[in-house]
């Protein structure tokens, strides 16, 4: 059954190829999946790009005559190959094998938790310098916000205190509380 193809694509512009397999036939629009090599369709292959089938048969057997082919570039001629792993499929990208490495920057979900919990103090500290810098700015954007979302905002808040109606009573006292103050404040000055 030949459900799946090896293939070679040349570069003679840059003298470089690419090898892969793909499910599929070699009169489908499938290209390639390099994220290296120059992208694009099947109607629009640029004249220096030359494709050869090296094999068609299984998924199962193409996957593996790929690794074993990409085994031996590996070996002989890797830095004339657009291909960036020998496995398929790839291993996971995430930490100094992550493409985007920055020397302990990552975007695995375990690390992005331990960044932020270990950085939240600081981040609180830039959010309220901006927000002291720009303050008329950030009120205008949220008057904005209010303005064209305003039921959307109030039921939210609906939702929210039913939930959680402690919150509502902290939120209530705190803010009579507050009132109060004020006006004790203003009757004494005017006293004075």
């Amino acid at each position: 059954m030949k459900e799946a193809f090896v293939y070679l694509w040349f570069d003679t512009k840059n003298r470089m190829f690419y090898l892969g397999y793909h499910k599929g036939t070699p009169d489908d629009s499938y290209t390639h999946s390099s994220n290296v090599m120059e992208s694009f369709t099947k109607t629009s292959i640029p004249s220096y790009m030359r494709r050869r089938i090296l094999a068609m048969g299984t998924e199962q057997e193409m996957i593996e005559l790929e690794n074993k082919l990409l085994d031996n570039r590996k070996e002989k001629c890797w830095d004339k190959y657009y291909n960036v792993t020998v496995a398929f499929p790839p291993p996971p990208m995430y930490g100094e094998d992550h493409w985007n490495w920055k020397g302990g920057v990552s975007f695995h979900p375990e690390y992005a938790r331990e960044w932020r919990e270990k950085n939240r103090e600081r981040t609180r500290e830039r959010e309220r310098e901006y927000y002291a810098k720009n303050l008329e700015r950030t009120h205008e954007r949220d008057r904005e916000y209010y303005a064209k979302n305003r039921e959307r905002v109030l039921e939210r808040a609906r939702e929210y205190y039913a939930k959680n109606p402690e919150k509502k009573r902290e939120y209530s006292r705190a803010y009579y509380a507050k009132k109060n103050i004020k006006k004790e404040t203003k009757t004494f000055d005017i006293i004075r």
